[in-house]
């Protein structure tokens, strides 16, 4: 007798899992948050994107980032040294932003400047890294190179091309 003890949706469940707890994971925004993609400059900086399991799971499944889903965005501009942490949360169909440096506050509001920005993303609902979100449990976290300095949205073709790690 043959019994198959892995489906498809085990396998990925037990993929996320060991994924999930590497330390790409973290709980210092009350909540655990994994680490999918990392953007590198060319200015030295760097951005650390990162979104819930439940999240991950969801894309994988082929659905759409549903009400409730967020992502975080660490940047830093000294090694492991966080500056700001940018934010969005998906809030009855549309996309709410926010920031912090320091204390933890993830209360976010409709901000016209990156609603502005973010509308360069349409096609991926609005999330420049959604190509990297939707291989994260396969990949782990991911690494791009964007030639943009600063605070400057790099172009969605950067997180299409091969992972740099």
């Amino acid at each position: 007798m043959n019994i198959n003890f892995f489906t498809p949706l085990s396998l990925f469940v037990f993929a996320t899992t060991l994924w999930a707890s590497s330390d790409t994971a973290t709980e210092r925004y009350g909540e655990r948050f994994v680490a999918y993609a990392q953007v590198n400059r060319t200015d030295g900086t760097y951005r650390r994107m990162l979104t819930t399991p439940d999240v991950l799971e969801t894309v994988q499944n082929g659905l759409p980032l549903p009400d409730g889903t967020r992502v975080l965005m660490e940047t830093y501009y000294s090694e492991g040294e966080i500056s700001t942490v940018f934010h969005k949360q998906k809030v009855d169909g549309r996309w709410q932003y926010g920031s912090f440096n320091g204390d933890v506050d993830l209360s976010t509001r409709p901000q016209a400047s990156c609603l502005s920005c973010h509308a360069q993303a349409a096609e991926t609902d609005f999330t420049f890294t959604r190509p990297a979100l939707e291989g994260a449990s396969q990949f782990g976290l991911s690494h791009f190179l964007c030639d943009k300095p600063g605070r400057a949205p790099c172009a969605l073709e950067v997180y299409r091309r091969e992972r740099t790690q």
